[in-house]
């Protein structure tokens, strides 16, 4: 009998079909560490995970309701709830909406036909009460997980679908008329019978009817354009981070906090995972494949070597590491006279065109950008304080790096 210990043990096909392509509630049962249980995470991309013991809250049914219903967050809630026995996990069952993993150590089997929205799973003996897919329909699935080397080459991956479903969700409320043929672009990166599965996704998390009648039903009906596969380019980018962040710890340091300075200033916070807007790593791998496509803005690269928000004085040492640095993404910068063309590592990598430059706050605010809207309005009111947030956050990392 096999025993899982490891949250690596989650990682299955099963439960990434289940909790994030169909968007199901998971009951696992009996008890499982929580440490291990949050191996799930991987697979609830869109979601601000909330954790909930339940044997220490005597209405955990309001409190869920109340949570899930008065988030401010863009992102959906799911909850891991534990410490559950039979009559409130019953009592969750109930719930309309919710999206959970729930945690018991009761046996809950004969509950598995009261709601066609909760999968149960038993840890015991490895088996799904009410779960019978053929493994031909989880070969998307298994390919995510198989052509991935860690746990955040597949995260991102299925970040990136959420992506894709978001462009879907998008193409069709802009053009409901003739989004067919958007579809067809945004989805070309993907083999055409993976396809219906990404629509399926689309469908179940935004819950929307997506009737598809021209899509191209085989692989000679469209040409694709692959122009750099998906995993080499995250491991690619991965490695990035991984040379910056070990070339020098005070150049890693300023790179990091200019990194959270950048998105205050250039990124949509709706378009980020909670994990993407706290995580240094997350945060460059977004950048890196959205942003920064082609090349790391030499702007930024530029403010790096001002060292402003740390205030560290850099070292001959240090300037020549930057060198290192600002050859290894192809950015030509003379930082002192000291150092001379021998010493650079000329290391050939992507050719760098400046596309835009970020302001870190040097400019004042113009008065419009001071009003603060009404309340009622309440779209552009959140907007300005996030904004605000955005900037104080700036600030305190100047102040006190």
């Amino acid at each position: 009998m096999i025993k899982i210990d490891t949250g690596l043990d989650f990682i299955q096909p099963e439960f990434l079909s289940i909790l994030f392509f169909q968007q199901k509630n998971l009951v696992v049962f009996p008890y499982v560490d929580l440490k291990h249980l949050h191996g799930l995470e991987n697979f609830t991309v869109g979601y601000n995970i909330i954790d909930l013991e339940s044997t220490a809250l005597y209405n955990i049914k309001e409190i869920i309701e109340f949570e899930a219903n008065n988030s401010y967050s863009q992102s959906k809630t799911l909850f891991f709830i534990y410490g559950l026995d039979k009559a409130k996990v019953q009592e969750i069952m109930d719930i309309k909406g919710i999206h959970c993993v729930l945690n018991t150590n009761d046996d809950v089997k004969m509950l598995a036909d009261r709601n066609e929205d909760f999968v149960f799973y038993n840890k015991k003996n490895n088996t799904f009460i009410n779960y019978h897919t053929p493994r031909d329909e989880l070969k998307f699935e298994r390919h995510l997980i198989t052509t991935s080397q860690n746990e955040t080459i597949l995260y991102e991956k299925i970040q990136k679908i959420k992506i894709m479903a978001t462009k879907i969700f998008t193409e069709i409320n802009t053009h409901p008329e003739s989004y067919e043929l958007g579809l067809s672009k945004i989805l070309q990166d993907y083999n055409l019978s993976y396809w219906e599965k990404i629509l399926d996704f689309t469908r179940s998390y935004f819950q929307i009817e997506i009737p598809v009648k021209n899509l191209p039903r085989n692989s000679k009906a469209i040409k694709y354009t692959f122009t750099l596969d998906s995993n080499e380019q995250h491991i690619d980018i991965l490695r990035e981070f991984s040379f910056i962040k070990s070339l020098n710890k005070h150049i890693a340091n300023e790179f990091v906090k200019l990194l959270h300075v950048y998105r205050g200033e250039k990124v949509n916070p709706a378009h980020l995972e909670i994990k993407q807007m706290y995580h240094p790593q997350k945060l460059y791998v977004y950048l890196r494949t959205h942003h920064w496509k082609e090349q790391i803005d030499p702007y930024f690269l530029s403010q790096l070597s001002k060292m402003k928000l740390t205030g560290y004085t850099l070292t001959q040492k240090d300037k020549e590491d930057l060198l290192t640095l600002f050859n290894k993404f192809g950015a030509k910068m003379n930082l002192s006279p000291e150092i001379t063309p021998q010493k650079q590592m000329a290391i050939p990598h992507r050719k760098l065109v400046l596309k835009s430059e970020f302001s870190f706050h040097e400019h004042p605010l113009k008065e419009k950008d001071n009003l603060i809207p009404k309340a009622k309005d309440l779209e552009n009111y959140k907007a300005f304080i996030f904004k605000r947030l955005r900037e104080i956050e700036a600030l305190l990392a100047k102040k006190f790096s």
